[in-house]
């Protein structure tokens, strides 16, 4: 069986929304996409869809949902403090139901395509994206292979199997060969990201409008920047859809990379229509760490006045046991904003007075054994002395 981008069978209702290829402006209805626009690909050209009109999304009849979306907005007045700023606040995406912003994006997809009678779905991914696709696909009664990123932590792997996935390890920079071969030549439906590539999904990323949704409730007004964590930019274009189809709210969307995986902060720097294509590299940052980004991420960025820029593992690390502190546990791709938070006021991108929220993507909890420079857990003796004596040696004694 192969993939197509044909509809697997017809909807049991009218979709309200379709398709329309961003390359050559060719609208198609509604269909399970999954290669991008199939005109531009008869031309030898890579033309990804874009969704036109509303998918089902959570409090819909029948829509599929774990209960994404609806995530905290919070300060952080220790963190505020110390660099200045009077407007600054958190988005939580670590609350949604496996652990990050990816639920959303998950959702978005499931629902757009299920009623087209897909299957069985494959995904690939360096963690997150994974997860929630296991634990949607368990959701909706289908079965998902999972092509695991080699390097991923463990609790990652322990959370998919759980959900009944059928979860294997492959390289992180060649996974695509495998993952394109499922989804053309073995009939597995894609959950992959927005790129213009032989696999690209249209659906996903509009379930990150609800961040910019979200934000806007919960500020009561538009806030100045937004920093987004980065590694194809989906999260970043897909928030700013959000922002952009509300006349006068569009905040600088700011791109927030590792120094060693900046595709969009290096295409700014050189003035590139299209994201640079980076070596392979490595961070601490695995959720971000890919060799290049999504055009829409780097035109979402200059049409909101916006910049990328990256930081360190050390000042990844700083950020995300700053974060830590505040009662916040992220983990290291999602401290990226406030890593880079220091750089964007010194060279003065970021005023001071700016309303400014920091998207924090996903929780820490599942890259907790990755955490360099913790010491061992001391155990007492369950009595009052052992106490006091560890109180006093610790420093903590009255």
């Amino acid at each position: 069986m192969t993939a197509t981008t044909r509809p697997h069978m017809a909807p049991t209702c009218e979709p309200a929304w379709s398709l329309v290829c961003e390359l050559c402006g060719r609208a198609y209805p509604a269909f399970a996409a999954c290669t991008g626009c199939p005109d531009c690909a008869r031309a030898g050209r890579a033309g990804v869809l874009e969704v036109s009109g509303c998918l089902p999304r959570r409090g819909d009849p029948g829509a599929l949902t774990l209960g994404e979306g609806r995530t905290p907005l919070v300060e952080a007045p220790a963190i505020a403090r110390r660099l200045g700023l009077a407007r600054l606040h958190f988005k939580i995406e670590g609350t949604n139901p496996t652990g990050s912003y990816k639920d959303r994006y998950v959702a978005a997809t499931l629902n757009a395509i299920l009623p087209f009678g897909v299957r069985r779905i494959v995904v690939s991914s360096t963690g997150n994206l994974g997860v929630a696709a296991v634990a949607y696909a368990a959701a909706a009664g289908l079965p998902c292979l999972f092509l695991a990123a080699a390097g991923l932590p463990g609790a990652a792997l322990i959370q998919a199997q759980s959900h009944g996935a059928t979860v294997v390890m492959t390289d992180p920079v060649r996974r695509h060969v495998v993952f394109e071969h499922a989804a053309l030549h073995r009939g597995w439906f894609p959950i992959g990201l927005r790129m213009p590539r032989r696999i690209s999904n249209p659906f996903g990323v509009e379930g990150y409008r609800g961040i910019a949704e979200e934000v806007l409730a919960d500020l009561g007004q538009p806030p100045d920047a937004v920093l987004f964590p980065s590694a194809r930019g989906n999260g970043l274009f897909g928030a700013w859809l959000g922002f952009r189809d509300r006349p006068g709210t569009r905040p600088r969307m700011i791109a927030c990379q590792p120094d060693t995986a900046n595709s969009l902060e290096a295409s700014l720097r050189g003035g590139l229509d299209v994201p640079a294509e980076l070596p392979p590299s490595d961070s601490v940052a695995f959720s971000t760490r890919e060799t290049t980004a999504d055009v829409m991420a780097l035109r979402a960025i200059r049409a909101s006045g916006g910049t990328a820029v990256s930081a360190s593992d050390a000042e990844i690390l700083a950020a995300q046991a700053d974060l830590a502190r505040a009662g916040l546990f992220v983990e290291p791709s999602s401290a990226l904003p406030l890593a880079c938070l220091p750089r964007l006021i010194a060279s003065g991108a970021l005023r001071r007075d700016a309303a400014v929220v920091c998207v924090l993507t996903a929780s820490g909890v599942r890259w907790a054994e990755h955490l360099p420079g913790l010491p061992p857990v001391p155990r007492i003796d369950p009595t009052a002395e052992a106490l006091d004596r560890f109180l006093s040696e610790a420093g903590l004694a009255d």
